[in-house]
């Protein structure tokens, strides 16, 4: 996992797919973007722009083998949980190649705040659990497929 403000940071530049997704961040307006999903580079790479609001539901653990997910928080701010996806022993939901999710039912080791502007990254060793925010949140998940 990795965690920077996405607009200032060099954590993320050597990653490969990085120079697209910063591209993409630059050349469109992600505030005013309808949610869904837009493809950057088909299912090799695409983002999904999600207006999330509060509610009680505190959802498991997962963990992903075919994408790299980088969360970036738009408006707002959100907690993720985190667990290395070694240490996790206890199978809620066995891996779906249809759905790339394996659910855990582990409790986290952390707890990180994405506050506005801030990127996390989650590679497949990564189990976390984006936790419903306190007030409306807007949020883009890219999807990096793994190569």
């Amino acid at each position: 996992m990795i965690i920077d403000q996405f607009s200032e940071t060099t954590s993320f530049n050597h990653l490969p797919w990085f120079a697209a997704v910063r591209e993409y961040v630059s050349n469109n307006n992600l505030h005013n973007a309808d949610a869904g999903r837009y493809d950057i580079d088909g299912d090799d790479l695409f983002v999904i722009i999600a207006d999330d609001t509060a509610r009680d539901a505190h959802p498991p653990l997962e963990a992903h083998r075919s994408y790299i997910d980088l969360q970036l928080a738009i408006e707002g701010s959100f907690d993720v949980l985190w667990r290395p996806l070694a240490e996790c022993n206890d199978l809620l939901q066995p891996y779906s190649l249809e759905d790339d999710v394996l659910l855990m039912s582990d409790a986290a080791t952390t707890r990180l705040t994405i506050n506005e502007g801030i990127a996390a990254v989650f590679f497949p060793g990564d189990a976390h659990a984006p936790q419903p925010p306190s007030v409306s949140v807007r949020k883009a998940v890219f999807k990096i497929k793994v190569p």
